[in-house]
């Protein structure tokens, strides 16, 4: 099956013709002519073809479709993924799904928790990670990220940061027993020696905590 990139033409001209000498000489012009078109249209699939742009081409994309914290030193994935959701990410401002995908960009496991996930109060919400942020300017650029793409309405809670640890419990105790007895005449009889028992315990609780650099 013939395509337009790789195709024979004089194969689709009428057998009365084919075998003229100026036919034959057009065909094999515009052969060439029609591919070498063919392929420069490639080159205008800019959107189609995103993850393959130059730096060049996203910047400028970036700036005609307004694209939001877009940020000059930015690596080019983060770029890239916020040229493609532009003008969605647009449409859709003010929702909760909106801001996840923001939160996102930011904090590839960021995760957006409306009140009612977490009976809380009416139009609050939080995010929460098990990301560690790097420092208080990524911190600060996620709260002005959310802020900017959250509805008015909405108020932002808190930023948690899941923190999982792991150690040992220990448990001791100790028992004491003890007796005392006194002596009298032998008139009283050791029957009637009676005494107090007394009992002590102690628990002792602890938490190891082991502080390494990543």
């Amino acid at each position: 099956m013939q395509n337009i990139r790789n195709f024979d033409l004089l194969s689709l001209v009428p057998p009365s013709i084919k075998n003229d000498s100026q036919v034959i000489a057009a065909c094999s012009a515009l052969e060439s002519e029609i591919q070498a078109v063919s392929i420069a249209i490639d080159d205008l699939f800019i959107i189609a073809k995103l993850s393959s742009q130059p730096e060049a081409v996203i910047d400028h994309l970036a700036w005609q479709w307004h694209a939001d914290f877009y940020e000059d030193t930015s690596d080019l994935a983060t770029k890239r993924s916020l040229v493609q959701n532009a003008i969605n990410w647009h449409r859709k401002k003010g929702t909760a799904a909106v801001v996840q995908e923001y939160v996102t960009t930011v904090l590839s496991d960021g995760v957006v928790s409306e009140w009612f996930d977490y009976n809380g109060e009416p139009y609050y919400f939080k995010v929460s990670t098990d990301e560690v942020l790097s420092s208080s300017t990524v911190y600060d650029k996620l709260v002005e990220i959310i802020n900017a793409v959250k509805n008015a309405r909405s108020w932002l809670e808190g930023i948690i940061i899941n923190r999982s640890w792991t150690g040992t419990t220990y448990f001791g105790g100790a028992l004491s027993l003890g007796r005392t007895i006194t002596l009298k005449p032998v008139a009283y009889g050791m029957s009637a020696v009676s005494a107090p028992v007394y009992y002590g315990g102690a628990i002792h609780m602890g938490k190891r905590l082991t502080l390494t650099e990543d």
